[in-house]
């Protein structure tokens, strides 16, 4: 047996073209089949019969299987010198695949698409996070057990019960990312990753070593374009990547600067901006009257009347009477009385009484609304959306209320509960409202138990009462919807109150109307409390939320409102509730409104506490009007839904009936003025058209009984274009 030996260069690239060559034309030849152009012309002819001419004419045989192909229906096909694959995708419509094998053309369904959605690249120390979503490219379904990997790394992972994913990857030489998804059933979905590469012309630049283009997207914000001027905006243009530090600047106002017009290439360790001002950034304390905007990074304290902007990350706290903004990573805590937003990651604490949003959450947020893509912690609020989270609409019973719906919304880690239950019963009432808080033990995807602690207001006659719940609730998951669940609570209930009312449910067994003398436990007190043990029992459905479309909101329109409210009181002796405002609106982008109104709030009161009928002076009662004066910002996070909060301060009349001190004289009215600080959240929906409708709570006092639940329709007009 001879050897053959190459030695030489050149031989050995003759060889390698060759087999190149050979390599190439075998490719070629093996995909030949499809690519041959053919003519056939049949009219309402067995698919069979043409699917066997076709095969003729190409020179090659058809295989599938009987039962996947209507080989009896009747067939028109009509092309001349049209390659065999254009021909087969117009008599199938794309219904099937078609792969070649030699000598024959094999035809299966077609596999459906997979996409990757909200995919997302971060550095992490000396590793990279790929997360993401894994979707059905058609129904937008999030498709569970998909497997997701990178084959240099050979690092793996499987999708969850919400299609999320996430990769963990060494850092290596600046190249491509390449993470696949396969999924039976579906083509395998590939997409690339750039790393990203830092280009720095200038030598002073160790605070902002990022890419230039990146430098001014503060300023095409809607607050940012609102607040900065265009000599600003330019100058800005002009000089994208030098930045100078300095201890220390005062602003009136963005541009009326100790530093002038350069203020927004500068970063300082401490900043003042009387009524706002616009740096580069802070490395220390910036205060400001109404408002701050950094076109970086903000450290370590950010404090303002209205508004925080940063343009990248906010390391700290950044604290402010309505809205906190960083564009970047939040490291530290944002704390605001309406709205606070991490642009893309939150590793700490978002407070508000409304909303807070980020992409990544990796902390707390405890707000009306909570939004975030992915999350790593927790959110507590009414209504929490969570990418990777679910929301679950439970219908109950227990042994306290025969009907009992709860709203669960967030991950299975943790999840925020918005309940109300009613006792429906002629001579057993009980209502109830509150907000609670869960942990999902999962035993796999159809089995897991639930613990729960609830906190609600409860009505026997007064909205007095307060009851607490633990709950162990044992989930059944049947169908992908609808699950089952029950369990033990452990009940303690607290009732203000002295005697048991007609009609209402005696929980903490209070005595009846003037059946004695009171139990000791009762007059010492005032307070009657009752710990017990109960079950609950219902049926679950549960969902995902699906992806939505982000859309960039550059509005500055100008809206003129008015509406009309109707609704009742928090507690006696006031009954409905009337009114109408007047607001203007005004929005500042990025799906904010800023909003002040006025108006006209009466309080009536029910029929027993009129003076014609209430049988002693001290409880009779007149009815108030007040005229509430706000400020606030609204908030849309759907395509017509909105949310918003509000604070001002509501003037007004109370008026009293008094006794006459002096023997033989009349009773008589007392009018004092009335002034307090007051609050109002509310939600709906706004239509293009200028249609609103919804509900808020206006608290006129605080302290006071001057509470209403509302009804509201309205009408805005635009201003100008």
């Amino acid at each position: 047996m001879r050897k053959l030996w190459i030695t030489d260069a050149k031989q050995i690239k003759v060889c390698l073209m060759t087999i190149l060559i050979l390599g190439i034309f075998a490719q070629v030849n093996a995909q030949s089949l499809l690519n041959k152009s053919i003519s056939i012309n049949t009219q309402h002819t067995k698919l069979s019969v043409v699917l066997k001419e076709i095969g003729e004419k190409g020179g090659f045989y058809f295989a599938y299987n009987g039962r996947l192909l209507p080989q009896d229906s009747l067939v028109t096909v009509v092309s001349n010198d049209r390659p065999i694959s254009v021909i087969l995708n117009q008599l199938f419509k794309e219904r099937y695949d078609f792969e070649e094998r030699k000598n024959y053309v094999i035809i299966t369904e077609a596999l459906k698409h997979l996409a990757l959605i909200n995919t997302d690249l971060t550095a992490e120390g000396n590793t990279y996070s790929v997360s993401g979503f894994v979707v059905d490219d058609h129904t937008g379904e999030r498709l569970m057990n998909t497997s997701v990997y990178e084959k240099q790394q050979l690092v793996s992972a499987l999708t969850d019960e919400h299609g999320y994913f996430k990769l963990k990857l060494r850092m290596s030489a600046p190249e491509p990312i390449t993470v696949t998804a396969s999924k039976r059933l579906y083509h395998d979905t590939t997409l690339h990753f750039l790393e990203t590469v830092l280009v720095n012309s200038r030598a002073d630049k160790s605070a902002y070593e990022k890419v230039a283009d990146q430098t001014n997207r503060v300023e095409r914000t809607g607050l940012g374009r609102l607040f900065i001027s265009t000599r600003q905006m330019i100058q800005s243009m002009n000089i994208p990547d030098f930045f100078a530090n300095r201890s220390y600047q005062i602003s009136l106002t963005p541009g009326l600067s100790t530093h002038g017009m350069f203020s927004p290439q500068v970063v300082n360790k401490f900043s003042l901006n009387l009524v706002g001002g616009y740096t580069a950034g802070v490395n220390g304390l910036e205060v400001g009257g109404l408002f701050n905007i950094n076109k970086r990074d903000a450290r370590y304290l950010q404090m303002a009347g209205i508004f925080n902007l940063a343009g990248g990350n906010a390391t700290g706290l950044q604290l402010a009477g309505a809205h906190n903004r960083a564009m970047d990573t939040v490291r530290g805590a944002q704390l605001a009385l309406f709205t606070n937003n991490a642009g893309t990651q939150l590793s700490g604490l978002q407070l508000s009484a409304l909303h807070n949003q980020t992409r990544r959450l990796k902390g707390l947020q405890i707000g009306l609304v909570n939004v975030a893509d992915t999350s790593q912690g927790a959110s507590i609020g009414l209504l929490n959306f969570i990418g990777n989270g679910f929301y679950k609409v439970t219908y109950s019973a227990s042994d306290m209320s025969n009907t009992n719906v709860s709203l669960k919304t967030g991950t299975h880690s943790f999840y925020s509960e918005l309940l109300t239950s009613a006792n429906i019963s002629a001579d057993q009432k009980f209502y109830s409202f509150g907000l609670g808080i869960g942990h999902d033990f999962m035993f796999s995807d159809k089995v897991y138990l639930s613990a729960e602690a609830n906190y609600q207001f409860a009505n026997t006659g007064l909205w007095d009462d307060r009851w607490t719940q633990g709950k162990l609730l044992l989930n059944f998951q049947f169908s992908k919807n609808i699950s089952i669940v029950g369990g033990p609570t452990v009940n303690h209930y607290n009732h203000s109150g002295t005697w048991h009312l007609d009609g209402y449910k005696n929980i903490t067994n209070l005595p009846e109307f003037g059946a004695g003398p009171l139990p000791l436990y009762i007059s010492n007190n005032g307070h009657q409390t009752r710990n017990w043990v109960g079950w609950q029992v219902g049926i679950a459905f549960n969902s995902v939320f699906k992806p939505t479309k982000k859309v960039t909101d550059n509005s500055q329109s100008w809206y003129l409102g008015l509406a009309a409210t109707g609704g009742i009181g928090w507690d006696e002796p006031y009954a409905m509730v009337t009114g109408a405002e007047l607001s203007v609106q005004r929005d500042l982008g990025e799906n904010l409104t800023g909003t002040i109104s006025s108006g006209y709030t009466h309080f009536s009161i029910q029929k027993k506490y009129g003076v014609e009928t209430s049988d002693r002076i001290n409880d009779a009662a007149l009815p108030v009007n007040l005229v509430p004066i706000k400020a606030g910002i609204r908030l849309k996070t759907g395509k017509n839904f909105y949310i918003a909060g509000e604070i001002g301060s509501a003037i007004g009349n109370e008026a009293y009936i008094g006794r006459n001190n002096f023997s033989g004289l009349p009773d008589r009215t007392v009018k004092l003025p009335y002034r307090s600080l007051m609050y109002a959240v509310s939600a709906g929906f706004s239509f293009k058209i200028g249609l609103e409708t919804g509900i808020k709570f206006e608290d006129y006092g605080l302290q006071s009984q001057y509470k209403e639940f509302a009804l509201r329709l309205g009408y805005r007009i635009k201003l100008g274009k």
